[in-house]
Formats: C-alpha cells, structure tokens, sequence
C-alpha cells in the first residue's frame, strides 16, 4: 500500500491540502480588472480561505483585504471595490445575499463555487466565476478554495501568494508525509492530550486563521466545543479566568507558538505559559517555524486538521484514551527542520 493510500483510509481528504492548492493554482482566469480594495464574502471554510490571505496580505500589500462572515456589507463596500464572493456548495445563503447587495452597489464580482444558486446567478449575472470539483464537504475542499483565490489575487496584481503558494508546495508535502507517518507521534500525543476537554487554540494574531482552523475543525470533525483566542491579548483578560476560576480544568490550552515572534512577543507568551503551568494547567504548546505566516498557516493547518480527525477516531474506538490521556503531563513539540 502506498503512503497516499495510507493516509486517504485513515485521514481522508483532510490530508489532501498540497495537492488541492497545486490544482487549483493552475486553473486558468480572464483578466480582471485592477482594484483600490477587496472584500470577500464567505461563510464557514470558505470565508476561512480569505482569513489566511488576510493574514498574508497584512503585511505585504498595500491594498486592503477584508472578510465579511454575514449578510450586511460595510458602508466602504462600493463602486471600486472588489467583491469576491466563495461558497464551495453555492448554497449558502449569507453568502449569496451578499453578492445580490454588492451587485447593487456596483462593485466589481468574482465568485467561487462548485455550482447551486450562485453557480446559476454568475452565469445569469454575467459574472466572472471559478468552478470547483463538486461532490465534497466544504471543509474538505479547503485546498481548492485556497488556491482559487489566491489564483485571483494574482492575476490582479494584489499579492504574490500564489507563486509563494507554488514555491511552498514541496514543503508543505513533506510536511505532511512526516506528520501522517507512522513514526511520527505529535498528531497522537496532541489528540491524547485533548481527549475529553474543551480545547481552546490560541495563535498570534498574525496566525488567527489556523486557530480558526482548529477550532471549526474540531466542532465538526471531532464533534467537540471548541473555541480560539488571541496572544499577547489573553494576558490582559483572559488569563483572570484561567487562573481563577475552579472549572477551568475543562479546558485545554494550545498555544500554536510563532519562533519568529519578536522577542517582546515571545516573552510575553512564555510569561502567560508560566503562569498557567504554576496554577498546574495542563497546555499543549506547538512550536512552529517558517519563512513567513503563510508557510505557517498552512502548517499548523494541516496538522489541526489531522488532529481533529485522529480524535475523531479516538473516541470513536478507543475506550481507554480517557485514562492514558489523564496521565499526562503538559505537551509542548519543537520541531526539528530537517525532520517535520
């Protein structure tokens, strides 16, 4: 059996990532027309697609990227904007509510689906639209709606992410191979250590959209609550509640951890992890690398995405996690560059 059918029987489509993104980054589009500003409209894994390039975009465009999870545009949203609007099922309801209210306004349209009533609308509309593979879950389409849009936001000259997207493909293969191996044991201890909490995923906020990530993958892969937050913030908030309040044994902290934090930074999140290890609250805190947040992103990606479905697995058949998970000390993973 080979590794990629190893990897499709136990994690699915969800290891697929790499190979959705070099497909649809090879997708051919039309020439489209310059913009002073872009907004994206989406919902759920969709709209998650242009929170990663949010992220990117922040520190390396000019030209403002926002994404609306919703029905009601701002006020900005007008003649000279460019709207972008992504539903992988073309169904989803917020999504083509708000396509219907940015075409009233005039601004420019592209949309991204797999068909439904937006695929019809585009094509009545006259408006430009990228068709993806049918037949998935949205979640698990993540790959292809990622590298849509960033096929789009090429060829409108507003980032470079699809060549680094290209750039960054063996990696994020290798990556992969070595966290779906059988030697590799971070996806397990991670999902041992969750097993039977609420997991809370904080990243820094130029990391948002992995902790996102893991938080709706979590909810519906593994069937968990979960929820995210941000660092250095929750030292000014949410640290009171950690430490004083008795229940918080419920939860379980993990720290998606930047090594290219500056150093301000990162004492800031070792001050709040000491402080939660003093109190005995048990965290996970997973150091990532890389040449910037988007090679990040998509690492601590791939492997929430891996670990939601592990835990999934694990509750399902595995009666006695509960008790070896319980023994078990804080996680932290440092990863070796030349192996994962």
């Amino acid at each position: 059996m080979s590794g990629k059918e190893a990897r499709s029987i136990v994690y699915g489509p969800v290891a697929e990532l790499p190979e959705q993104i070099e497909e649809s980054l090879n997708i051919n589009i039309s020439e489209l027309p310059a913009t002073r500003r872009i907004c994206i409209c989406g919902m759920g894994a969709s709209a998650l697609a242009g929170e990663v390039f949010s992220d990117y975009i922040d520190g390396s465009s000019d030209i403002p990227l926002s994404v609306i999870r919703g029905i009601e545009l701002p006020g900005w949203v007008s003649k000279g904007t460019t709207v972008i609007a992504l539903s992988y099922s073309g169904n989803t309801e917020e999504t083509i509510i708000a396509y219907e209210e940015a075409r009233s306004r005039g601004c420019d349209m592209i949309c991204i689906t797999s068909g439904g009533e937006l695929g019809m609308r585009c094509v009545s509309n006259h408006t430009p639209v990228i068709e993806l593979p049918p037949g998935l879950l949205p979640r698990n389409a993540f790959g292809y709606l990622l590298g849509s849009l960033a096929a789009i936001l090429e060829k409108m000259n507003v980032s470079d992410a699809a060549a680094n997207l290209r750039r960054l493909i063996p990696e994020l293969k290798r990556y992969r191979d070595a966290r779906t191996s059988d030697d590799d044991c971070v996806v397990k201890d991670i999902s041992m250590m969750l097993m039977h909490k609420i997991p809370v995923i904080f990243s820094l906020a130029n990391m948002r959209s992995s902790a996102i990530r893991w938080k709706t993958q979590i909810n519906e892969n593994s069937k968990f609550l979960s929820f995210c937050g941000s660092l250095p913030e929750f030292n000014h908030n949410e640290i009171v509640g950690w430490t004083g309040d008795a229940k918080n044994n419920i939860f379980m902290p993990v720290v998606l951890y930047d090594d290219n934090a500056s150093n301000v930074v990162r004492w800031m999140i070792d001050a709040a992890s000491d402080v939660l290890r003093d109190r005995k609250i048990r965290t996970v805190t997973y150091h990532i690398g890389g040449s910037d947040n988007l090679e990040k992103n998509l690492k601590c990606i791939i492997l929430g995405d891996l670990v939601s479905v592990y835990l999934a697995d694990l509750i399902g058949s595995n009666p006695i996690a509960k008790d070896r998970a319980e023994d078990q000390d804080s996680l932290i993973i440092r990863e070796d560059p030349q192996n994962g």
